[in-house]
């Protein structure tokens, strides 16, 4: 297990899915535990990784940063508010310099308020892109008046930026007509890796079930700190209850759900549907 520290980066986690792919959940949780925080693992850190690594580098390898802006409508302009973001997005994509690409817009529809859209970005160089789009986005006095024209609908917006982790799919546009189950997780700090390790496998059996089930699994980086977030597609409700059910078929499953609900100090579920401007349906 020690030789498989030492490689670093995103490798470690594409190590430890090759592991989950065997049979054994004992196997999988006695690495899963070497991993595990304690005084000895001067916290979250495999020793020999962790002096020249990144927290983040250790859990992916992939240079995409994501951003989800939530914006908390005014009821009374709920109507005018789709049609009036739908134009922002197109006045932002045309806006020199931006490389922010729209991934998907949603509507919170059941678990949280009403009236409440989340939208989410891709960066595909990470910080760098971030950068670029911030000041061509300021700089550009057209995008400028849309945005401030329609921050009269609402009544609070927050914008946070998360990275994927190394074992999950990257979110893509789904066609068709789907529901996207949000479940978000507060962990206690120290526990990312038991986590990642974990779920390296879950991925797995939840893939077994049906390969288009996952849609972007992710981490915090500015914002709230030692939050996760799980997306799932699915085409309804039934169809989501159907799904999960035939995870637990899987004996495995249960092991990753007893060994990282301690790991939790908060979590939550949310449905989503998408809005009309969407680019994954």
């Amino acid at each position: 297990m020690r030789g498989m520290a030492v490689v670093g980066g995103g490798r470690i986690l594409r190590a430890v899915v090759k592991l989950g792919q065997g049979n054994s959940g004992l196997l999988l949780q006695s690495f899963c535990r070497s991993l595990a925080t304690s005084p000895e693992q001067r916290g979250w850190l495999v020793p020999d990784v962790g002096k020249t690594a990144g927290h983040s580098s250790l859990i992916t390898d992939k240079p995409d940063l994501y951003e989800i802006v939530v914006d908390d409508v005014k009821p009374k302009h709920w109507q005018r508010y789709i049609k009036d973001k739908g134009t922002e997005m197109d006045a932002m994509s045309a806006v020199s310099g931006n490389r922010a690409d729209l991934v998907a817009s949603w509507k919170l529809v059941a678990g949280d308020v009403n009236f409440r859209a989340m939208h989410l970005f891709r960066y595909k160089e990470g910080f760098s892109d971030l950068d670029t789009t911030w000041k061509a986005l300021k700089d550009d006095n057209d995008y400028q008046q849309i945005t401030q024209a329609n921050r009269e609908m609402l009544s609070l917006q927050t914008t946070e930026h998360w990275k994927s982790f190394a074992f999950w799919p990257d979110p893509d546009s789904r066609p068709g007509q789907n529901i996207y189950d949000v479940r978000s997780y507060e962990i206690r700090p120290g526990n990312m890796y038991d986590w990642s390790c974990y779920w390296s496998k879950g991925i797995n059996i939840r893939k077994s079930v049906r390969q288009d089930i996952p849609y972007a699994g992710m981490f915090s980086q500015l914002g709230q700190l030692h939050m996760i977030y799980h997306i799932w597609c699915y085409t309804g409700l039934d169809d989501r209850k159907a799904c999960r059910q035939e995870g637990w078929k899987h004996p495995e499953w249960n092991v990753i759900v007893s060994n990282t609900v301690p790991l939790v100090k908060k979590m939550r579920t949310r449905i989503m549907e998408p809005l009309p401007f969407s680019p994954s349906k």
